[in-house]
């Protein structure tokens, strides 16, 4: 009888099978979904890119925010440079950042644990429901800060080294200032290093240092806004309350249906899930790690405590789950811990991924038809109506030499404010004087004098209160200014726009 002994090369092929899945169901996300809606605050992601492909660079932040980045904007920029439209570079941008850490997890898992363990770790991603896919494409800075520390995953079992402990609390604080939903998976992280390590002095010196080296670049985009207090326009408040707690904990699907692997109508059960693993590790004599997962629902369930991830909906425009999508990610380093060596569950977990991967594809697009159905916190539109609707308003200035849009009233302000500019070369310059999220715009408009000036607003008729203005017939809530005099300020009171305070 001949003893057949297995294939070295099987583990390979199915790794890079399942990661030819995962891309293609993102592709396949991308071209029903990432490239067919926007929203208002991608718009203004959009302009980001426009201005960093340029090497122009206004502000740290979100444009008007003293909070999250537009690291996303920045990746886009070569995609932008192949020619590729802005509607399409930013959502593959973002898919690329929220790609990140699972194929950093899963080869890393591959190359230094196990090799099966890598693959369970892409099989397990593969479970994940389609509204994950549609809300890790939104180029909204929700993926930024989970991408970034995923970098902390390539220091994984090198747990007693001086550079581990320097790059991997680094990143953490980065990460952090990038985006807060981070620290989900940047605390169960450093409390691996810490277990592993605490009695090593070298540990506490090295890991302060890159703690610290990460302090001073938040600290230094935080003085930014400091000196320039009207940069912060949009602002939150975020308050510690039992209520919230006690509000979410009667609501755990709302935060973790759309992140919960399998489970997906069951969100809540990802919770437990962290306790089976912590027993699993515990009986693999794993003690340190089992500690670690027995620890992230309780600290998840900290997080309800707070005012601000109550601020959500159910649309994945706006989705509670935004807050929390380091759960599945944190979810995968779990399983990831755990050496697995029979190929039965390299088998069955290819089988399961296979399954839902199958299931994912033919339901996603009713999946996208349900979710575009729901209510929406912002404006959301399709990029073609968007790409039309600046097109008219191209038009409209082209054939009159307008300078200067002005929006003050329309459900489309953003779009036409960012979005615009981004999607049209040429396009006049753009403000919304009420709530201009780039303060540097109503700088520099404030003493200059445009001769043709369109004023956008559906809530008043300005041909009829001033006779040097004139109404364009071809679209709706347009008005023209030729040949103007005044500065764009003096036009602004003798109009009676409102504008908000920048100096």
């Amino acid at each position: 009888m001949i003893n057949r002994r297995p294939n070295p090369k099987t583990e390979l092929l199915f790794f890079i099978g399942i990661s030819i899945l995962i891309i293609l169901f993102r592709a396949w996300i991308l071209k029903i979904f990432g490239f067919v809606y926007t929203d208002s605050d991608q718009a203004v992601m959009w302009l980001g890119a426009r201005d960093y492909s340029h090497g122009v660079f206004h502000e740290p932040r979100f444009y008007g925010q003293a909070y999250n980045t537009m690291l996303e904007a920045l990746v886009a920029v070569p995609f932008l440079k192949l020619g590729i439209p802005i509607f399409k570079a930013l959502p593959v941008a973002t898919t690329l950042l929220a790609l990140l850490p699972v194929f950093i997890l899963a080869v890393v898992t591959y190359i230094r644990n196990s090799k099966i363990s890598g693959i369970i770790v892409l099989c397990v991603f593969l479970t994940l429901p389609v509204e994950y896919s549609m809300l890790t494409t939104l180029s909204r800075g929700f993926v930024t800060g989970v991408a970034f520390a995923s970098l902390s995953f390539l220091f994984l079992y090198k747990y007693n080294s001086r550079i581990s402990f320097f790059f991997v609390f680094l990143i953490s604080v980065i990460a952090y200032s990038i985006n807060a939903n981070s620290i989900i998976l940047t605390i169960p992280t450093g409390l691996v290093f810490f277990l592993k390590n605490y009695k090593n002095r070298q540990f506490y010196l090295f890991s302060t240092i890159g703690f610290l080296s990460g302090l001073a670049v938040h600290l230094l985009i935080a003085q930014f806004y400091i000196e320039n207090p009207y940069y912060n326009l949009h602002t939150y408040h975020s308050e510690l309350s039992i209520g919230s707690l006690v509000k979410g904990i009667s609501n755990l699907d709302r935060f973790f249906n759309y992140i919960t692997p399998v489970f997906w109508h069951n969100g809540w059960l990802i919770l437990p899930s962290f306790i089976l693993l912590a027993f699993v590790l515990y009986r693999r004599k794993d003690f340190d790690l089992s500690f670690v997962a027995l620890i992230i629902p309780v600290m998840v369930i900290g997080t309800l405590l707070l005012s601000k991830v109550h601020d959500g909906s159910d649309s994945v425009f706006f989705s509670y789950a935004r807050m929390y999508l380091a759960v599945p990610v944190l979810f995968m380093l779990m399983v990831s811990f755990i050496r697995f060596q029979d190929r039965k569950w390299m088998y069955g977990f290819v089988l399961l991924s296979f399954f839902f991967f199958g299931f994912n594809v033919a339901t996603s697009k009713e999946a996208v038809e349900k979710n575009m159905k729901n209510k929406h916190v912002i404006i959301v539109l399709p990029t073609d109506l968007l790409q039309k609707e600046c097109s008219a308003l191209q038009e409209i200035s082209d054939n009159n030499g307008v300078n200067l849009i002005v929006i003050v009233y329309h459900y489309f302000y953003d779009v036409y404010d960012y979005g615009c500019p981004s999607c049209e070369q040429n396009f006049p310059k753009t403000i919304r004087p009420e709530y201009e999220r780039r303060t540097w715009r109503l700088i520099e408009d404030e003493n200059k004098i445009y001769p043709n000036i369109l004023i956008i607003d559906l809530a008043r008729e300005y041909d009829k209160e001033f006779s040097f203005v004139s109404k364009i017939k071809e679209k709706q809530g347009c008005y023209l200014i030729k040949d103007n005099t005044l500065s764009t300020k003096a036009l602004y009171e003798k109009l009676h726009i409102n504008v908000r305070k920048y100096n």
